[in-house]
């Protein structure tokens, strides 16, 4: 039987080099111990028994997911995942403190100065759609939540304001906002936030919009503005630059009865 020419190659090569190896010495050897551990770190809270009736929806115990290398991995990427059934939707709640601040236009000053005035948001980090809800509106009235998106030159060239309700975000920040992963500005290099990328969530006055859908800005010191960027993903991609706290929130069908213990996944 005739080899084929090919493999028969193949073979002397490999023969020429195991014979060659088997020839040299080496001067000594390092052993070294190494220690891995994970720089995500997941709290939680011992599962419990959760009562609820069928339609509604139900807070679960809020969940801490911390990037313990941020001095050396300033961000990292996971997954958010769940074995619900199709009975129950699950989706994962951040909060989030807006403050009004000591504007100032001078793109080379220091970040704006924090007052004293607060607003609290809780908005969709996972779901299936985007939501955002002002849990404590510290008195204001005729306020609404936007999504504002830099361009480049932000000072030299405002945005639209993009109110939250009534939009279908796909996700946030838009892959064209400057704020987002990749694109111009890094608020970990500025030192202004914990969070380097994301979307600018504000709560600005109704009648401060233009009906162009810019801002006017001379209405500036009444704007509840961000105190960290955010993130919302369908899909459960996300990304933590410092530590993230998300409460998962239950929704069982209308017609649901019975139990189910639910996994949370972070990957």
């Amino acid at each position: 039987m005739k080899m084929n020419k090919k493999y028969a190659y193949s073979f002397a090569v490999l023969f020429a080099v195991a014979m060659v190896s088997a020839s040299i010495g080496y001067y000594n050897s390092v052993q070294q111990e190494i220690s891995i551990e994970s720089p995500i770190v997941v709290a939680g809270v011992t599962p419990i028994l959760i009562d609820g009736f069928s339609g509604e929806s139900i807070d679960g115990e809020e969940i801490t997911i911390t990037n313990v290398a941020k001095t050396k991995l300033r961000s990292l990427e996971v997954l958010i995942t769940n074995d619900a059934s199709e009975d129950i939707n699950v989706e994962y709640i951040g909060t989030l403190e807006l403050t009004k601040k000591t504007v100032n236009f001078s793109e080379n000053s220091a970040p704006w100065v924090i007052g004293s005035e607060k607003v609290q948001v809780e908005y969709t980090v996972v779901g299936n759609s985007f939501n955002a809800e002002v849990i404590d509106a510290n008195g204001e009235t005729e306020y609404v939540l936007i999504y504002y998106a830099d361009a480049v030159d932000r000072f030299a060239n405002p945005e639209e304001a993009i109110l939250v309700e009534g939009n279908n975000f796909p996700y946030l920040p838009y892959l064209a906002d400057m704020n987002s992963e990749n694109q111009m500005y890094n608020y970990c290099d500025t030192g202004e936030y914990d969070t380097c990328y994301g979307a600018k969530i504000w709560y600005v006055p109704s009648d401060a919009i233009n009906n162009d859908k810019t801002l006017d800005w001379s209405r500036a010191s009444e704007f509840y503005f961000e105190t960290e960027l955010i993130q919302y993903n369908p899909t459960g991609n996300i990304t933590v630059y410092d530590s993230l706290e998300i409460t998962p929130v239950y929704t069982a069908d209308k017609y649901f009865n019975g139990s189910e213990t639910i996994t949370t996944t972070i990957a």
